[in-house]
């Protein structure tokens, strides 16, 4: 099968809503008569517009707009810090640039797009390179270079966030679920046609022009299943932790 899952049951509204806008880009940049789904791209438009829709009025309660502003401020940093790193490698002093190079490679293992990434696999990646970054060895290369600052900025932009993202109340969360919650399953049915459709053709015309599409797909709903796969454990970890300290 070209598309390997389309389950996004346990994902949060708001990494669901980004594959799907995701998609829904992916789906304007083919040429879909060629591929035969100009109807179901159609119908997954239409979905993605009506769950934007219900969103966008679900924000309009207040619930949610800390939580983007403070998505938009963490992003801001990292952009700021990615961009003021690569720029020391044309530093005028050998020391700062050798020091540069180093910390780019640690920075560029989390990849190029994490800005991108859905919400919560953003704060996950995050808080690894921050980690990464403070260890023993390129804690010096920090202070070398003047980034500690930058660091310690995007460290506690990342922290706020999560604060925020995990301690909404429980009746925000309910009532942002309860608000969307057709638009969703709407879409979610709106995806499985899409994938359907896809493997229907690739099967009678060959998977060579589907496969990229395909791939694209794969990769940002892997991406969130990995995300909320990780959250269920660290919550199953916290609660074993919890009730060890109880007894």
């Amino acid at each position: 099968m070209l598309i390997e899952s389309t389950n996004l049951a346990i994902a949060r509204l708001m990494d669901f809503y980004q594959v799907m806008s995701l998609i829904n880009g992916f789906l304007h940049k083919e040429d879909v008569a060629a591929l035969n789904l100009t109807a179901v791209t159609g119908g997954f438009n239409s979905a993605f517009v009506s769950l934007d829709t219900s969103l966008k009025q679900a924000q309009k309660t207040g619930y949610t707009d800390a939580i983007i502003s403070s998505d938009d401020n963490r992003d801001s940093v990292l952009t700021g810090f990615l961009g003021t790193a690569r720029n020391l490698v044309y530093f005028p002093d050998t020391t700062i640039v050798a020091a540069a190079a180093q910390l780019l490679i640690v920075i560029d293992k989390y990849g190029s797009g994490i800005a991108r990434l859905p919400q919560r696999e953003e704060t996950a990646t995050l808080t690894n390179m921050v980690t990464d970054l403070r260890n023993a060895d390129n804690a010096p290369l920090l202070q070398t270079t003047n980034l500690t600052a930058w660091v310690d900025k995007l460290d506690e932009a990342n922290r706020t966030f999560d604060d925020l993202y995990s301690h909404r109340t429980e009746k925000e969360s309910e009532f942002i679920t309860g608000l969307t919650r057709t638009e969703r399953a709407n879409m979610q049915t709106a995806f499985e046609k899409l994938a359907q459709a896809i493997e229907a053709y690739s099967f009678i015309n060959g998977e060579a022009a589907y496969k990229p599409l395909a791939e694209k797909i794969n990769t940002e709903v892997a991406n969130v299943q990995q995300a909320a796969k990780a959250r269920a454990t660290l919550a199953a970890n916290a609660a074993k932790k919890k009730g060890n300290e109880g007894k």
